[in-house]
């Protein structure tokens, strides 16, 4: 299949948590992405933080080739917010979308040939947001060893156990930093140690994501995308998978 690589900068977003994070990533360049990390990349304050992004850069939204949004699970009003604004901007620009689980995104901040890299987040009343993955090459897909789901610490922790065999784990995330303590009293040695900023969302990750396997992060219907919330609000409701 022909690769499919955006004509033009990326515009990422990722609000999956309550720390925002937008970046515009050359894909000639995708490893010197511009990026914008902390409050005011919230989705409440999202449009003007692209705004400013953008003439940062020296563009304008006409300039843009592909935007990209990071798809859940995560925080339900930044996610449809984020999602509401990426598939504007791709339908009134004429330019394609493209969308990446947001725990995978988080991960990829570790992506490398090492040990498997399982993302967190805080999914509220004493459960997390979980995925983990394997990367035989940084700049490819990575294996899936465990699909975005909910589950409370104990039950993480013995699904996490068997992947950490052998090389270890490295275990990201706000939802990690939430309850660090209890993680790595529960799994120990099995948890790698890694720089205290890659708990943090960067939204260039996912644009190096979708340069590295566009074909896959595709959205082929954009008026019909929606985050994958898992859970919606504060039901405790999961969506059928």
């Amino acid at each position: 299949m022909e690769q499919l690589t955006p004509e033009g900068p990326l515009l990422c977003i990722d609000t999956s948590i309550p720390v925002g994070s937008v970046a515009v990533v050359d894909p000639a360049r995708p490893d010197d992405a511009h990026v914008r990390t902390g409050p005011n990349a919230r989705a409440e304050k999202l449009f003007v933080e692209i705004e400013s992004l953008l003439a940062e850069c020296g563009l304008r939204p006409v300039d843009l080739g592909a935007v990209a949004v990071a798809a859940g699970p995560g925080s339900f009003t930044g996610l449809r917010i984020a999602a509401s604004t990426a598939k504007t901007l791709a339908w009134t620009l004429g330019i394609p979308l493209f969308a990446a689980d947001s725990l995978l995104c988080q991960a990829a901040r570790a992506a490398d040939t090492g040990p498997p890299v399982c993302a967190a987040f805080d999914a509220g009343r004493g459960e997390f947001y979980a995925a983990c993955y394997r990367w035989s090459d940084p700049g490819r897909k990575p294996e899936q060893l465990l699909a975005p789901g909910a589950w409370g610490l104990e039950s993480l922790c013995r699904l996490l156990e068997p992947l950490a065999a052998g090389s270890g784990l490295i275990l990201l995330g706000q939802g990690y930093l939430s309850a660090r303590e209890q993680f790595d009293k529960r799994l120990g040695d099995r948890l790698r140690p890694v720089d205290e900023a890659l708990h943090g969302p960067d939204a260039g990750a996912l644009g190096r994501l979708v340069l590295a396997a566009a074909q896959s992060y595709l959205v082929r219907e954009i008026n019909a995308f929606e985050p994958d919330y898992i859970r919606i609000g504060q039901t405790g409701l999961r969506l059928s998978r």
